[in-house]
């Protein structure tokens, strides 16, 4: 890099800073008009939406809104109460947890 006080240093880096920004929009344009010839030719492209695509990235953006709401709005904590064994021998408290087929089952 030749520096001169025309064009001093810090614009110089301007300057490949935009040759950047017009690569990065070159290859986007290229990948863009290669969809659009496969598209007429009727052959796949990954930046083709085809239904199964669009439904894979709903179902992305409707998870990542959840996770977002999540993320700001926890669900509050839950305190549960277990039901009182109606054993006299016992007297204790405990969850009611269902076995195979709807059987209770004692923890």
């Amino acid at each position: 890099m030749n520096h001169s006080p025309v064009k001093p240093a810090h614009l110089s880096r301007l300057d490949t800073a935009d040759e950047e920004i017009k690569r990065r929009k070159q290859e986007v344009l290229d990948g863009v008009m290669a969809a659009l010839q496969a598209q007429t030719v009727g052959a796949d492209h990954p930046r083709l939406l085809t239904p199964e695509r669009k439904e894979s990235l709903y179902i992305k953006e409707i998870e990542r809104r959840e996770h977002y709401e999540m993320s700001k709005h926890p669900p509050l904590p839950q305190i549960i109460v277990t039901k009182k064994v109606d054993d006299y021998e016992w007297r204790d408290f405990t969850n009611t947890i269902r076995g195979r087929f709807g059987a209770q089952l004692q923890e």
